[in-house]
């Protein structure tokens, strides 16, 4: 490439340098070197020089000017006036003094095809919904409906869970899973999944407890009340055990009354032989039926007197 940039500069300055004989043929010359023409009208170095710069700047940046010899030109003053036009232009062009990086064909071949690929890439498919990526409940259920033109797949952690057809709506089970991929064509968006809270269950006792308390006092109120938190409280399955009765005032909330003994004589032979105060207890057990979490907590009271 080297080579061609010098051939076309020589082939530039032999253009100007018979340009010059030409003009001095035509003007008249003599070989005493006196001057062919006065000071005024000669072709200042500095409009030459400029000239040359321009030139070679073109070069520079891998451009070929073209020169054309306009004959129509009568007079030098004609010919100046033209070259103050040039320099005037001149000056509005930035010269390049550094060398222009020359990058190999296929090198540009290889960056103009990545610039495609990335134009293809960014370029929106047309009439395509845009993707909505809906945060999932971990432990759950979910229920998602696709209202986009293209069927939705839905990976958990990379796994496939699920595809729903344009306009569709399915319902899936996700388990511990951190993360979900929603893809509809090329489109495609990830989003965390929402953790299970684990359920707590609170077990308050209502009643007084311990020496000089009466059983059958016990027995005939609320004598505990069991409070459930979940945030889905519909997939709990929840377990009473010991003499106890119980009732649902409201959701999560649980009632119990203790139905241990029901007569003096039953609370005579219980007691033989022990030392009071008597203790008796009940367990409630709370589990979550897809993850599996269990929680169980325990009631207790104590009596001295029937």
């Amino acid at each position: 490439m080297a080579a061609n940039s010098k051939d076309v500069k020589f082939i530039i300055y032999q253009v100007l340098y018979i340009f010059v004989v030409c003009v001095v043929a035509l003007k008249g010359a003599n070989l005493d070197l006196v001057e062919v023409l006065s000071k005024d009208k000669v072709v200042e170095k500095s409009y030459a020089d400029s000239l040359k710069k321009y030139i070679d700047s073109l070069m520079a940046l891998g451009l070929v000017p073209r020169i054309e010899i306009d004959t129509t030109v009568r007079n030098m003053a004609e010919l100046q006036q033209k070259l103050e036009i040039l320099r005037t232009q001149m000056a509005s062009v930035s010269v390049s003094t550094t060398a222009p990086t020359i990058i190999p064909p296929e090198v540009r071949i290889e960056q103009e095809k990545k610039k495609e690929e990335e134009k293809l890439e960014v370029k929106e498919e047309p009439n395509v919904t845009p993707l909505v990526a809906q945060q999932l409940q971990q432990y759950r259920t979910n229920t998602i409906k696709n209202s986009g033109n293209l069927t939705l797949e839905i990976f958990a952690d990379g796994s496939l869970v699920e595809t729903i057809p344009p306009g569709g709506a399915r319902s899936f089970t996700l388990m511990g899973q951190s993360s979900v991929t929603f893809k509809s064509g090329t489109q495609t968006k990830t989003v965390s999944t929402i953790p299970n809270k684990t359920q707590s269950v609170t077990v308050t006792r209502l009643v007084s407890s311990g020496e000089g308390v009466s059983l059958r006092q016990i027995q005939s109120v609320t004598t505990w009340r069991v409070t459930i938190d979940d945030d889905f409280s519909d997939q709990l399955e929840v377990k009473f055990s010991g003499p106890i009765s119980m009732t649902q005032p409201g959701p999560n909330t649980y009632d119990i009354k203790l139905n241990f003994l029901q007569s003096k004589s039953q609370f005579d032979t219980y007691t033989e032989n022990k030392d009071s105060p008597y203790a008796v207890s009940f367990t409630v057990s709370v589990t979550d039926k897809i993850s599996k979490k269990n929680v169980s907590r325990q009631g207790n009271v104590q009596f001295s007197d029937w």
